[in-house]
């Protein structure tokens, strides 16, 4: 079926973008001699285009209607031969419908109606792993969970500037990561993140507080918990500029988060804080990272906001803990 006229439907959120990567690399190899589109959310456009420079990225807005993201992917030619979506939804089979011939995606969501061929996904494996068996029906590489994307040069000068302006210097730091778009039900206390990062500074490390937009009064409180000002940066920068700063860090503390898949994608080793998700799902891709998660009788309650008012699934996770992980894989 491949090489062809190949369009691949990625993920809305950015963690699910960073785990369906294996996936596309695959694809993108397989489909040599042919042209292939990658539609995609904004934030991730210019990062998607570096990484593959010879693919035409289309973004469009996530509340887009499919005839409207449609009319995009199909400027300037006909419909596709293959379309394949990783969107578990029904926005993006009914994209596939009005853009591609042959329409191969997950089940459930209209997929009976909306997809030439459907396959299943085992939500109790990792979700690098939902796209094995369109992959193997397309030809294409399995994903692995051990693929590492070789960071353009030009991100590693990005993100080198941006740890200048933030006042770290030249050497290696450790990422203290503390948000998460999902939701605050998620997100590590930065409290015991401005402990983590007293213990991390004492013990000879340097921390650095790395945001999103919005993000700002996170940072200040981790900072007032430390009791003295750690640098932050991120704010001004977009996914790929992230993800230049993130290749240069040795090492991450991240909530479940995009920024934690992305950074583990650099090949930087992640202590990965767990509450209200399963980290049999988003656990962060490759070896050699840490994962503290308490598995308490609530969790995980995939809710963006604590049902019971207290994170205890996160909160529980003392920042002592948390250092000696980080200074274990320092060493």
């Amino acid at each position: 079926m491949l090489p062809a006229r190949l369009l691949i439907d990625l993920p809305n959120w950015v963690g699910d973008v960073a785990m369906s990567l294996p996936a596309v690399a695959g694809l993108v190899e397989s489909n040599a001699g042919g042209v292939t589109t990658l539609h995609c959310r904004p934030a991730v456009e210019r990062f998607l285009g570096l990484l593959f420079p010879g693919t035409r990225v289309i973004a469009t807005v996530r509340r887009a209607a499919p005839l409207s993201g449609a009319r995009r992917v199909l400027a300037g030619g006909g419909r596709f031969d293959v379309g394949v979506t990783f969107r578990h939804s029904t926005r993006g089979k009914l994209l596939l419908l009005l853009a591609a011939r042959h329409r191969l995606g997950s089940r459930g969501g209209g997929a009976t109606l909306l997809l030439s061929e459907a396959f299943p996904v085992a939500r109790d494996r990792h979700q690098v792993h939902d796209a094995d068996a369109l992959l193997v029906r397309l030809g294409a590489r399995s994903a692995g969970a051990g693929w590492r994307l070789e960071v353009p040069g030009s991100l590693v000068d990005e993100g080198r500037a941006a740890l200048d302006r933030a006042g770290v210097e030249a050497g290696p730091a450790v990422g203290l990561l503390p948000g998460a778009a999902w939701g605050a039900s998620k997100q590590w206390p930065p409290d015991l993140f401005g402990r983590l990062a007293g213990r991390l500074a004492a013990g000879g490390a340097r921390p650095v507080v790395v945001i999103g937009p919005g993000e700002e009064e996170l940072a200040g409180a981790i900072s007032e918990a430390a009791g003295f000002e750690v640098p932050s940066l991120g704010p001004e920068l977009d996914v790929a500029g992230l993800f230049g700063v993130l290749s240069l860090l040795e090492a991450a503390v991240c909530n479940d988060s995009g920024p934690m898949h992305l950074a583990a994608l650099t090949g930087a080793p992640v202590v990965a804080l767990f509450g209200p998700t399963d980290p049999r799902r988003t656990a962060p891709i490759g070896e050699g990272h840490r994962l503290l998660y308490l598995a308490l009788e609530c969790s995980p309650c995939f809710k963006p906001v604590c049902p019971l008012g207290h994170r205890d699934c996160l909160r529980g996770i003392g920042a002592e803990k948390v250092a000696e992980e980080v200074f274990s894989l320092l060493n």
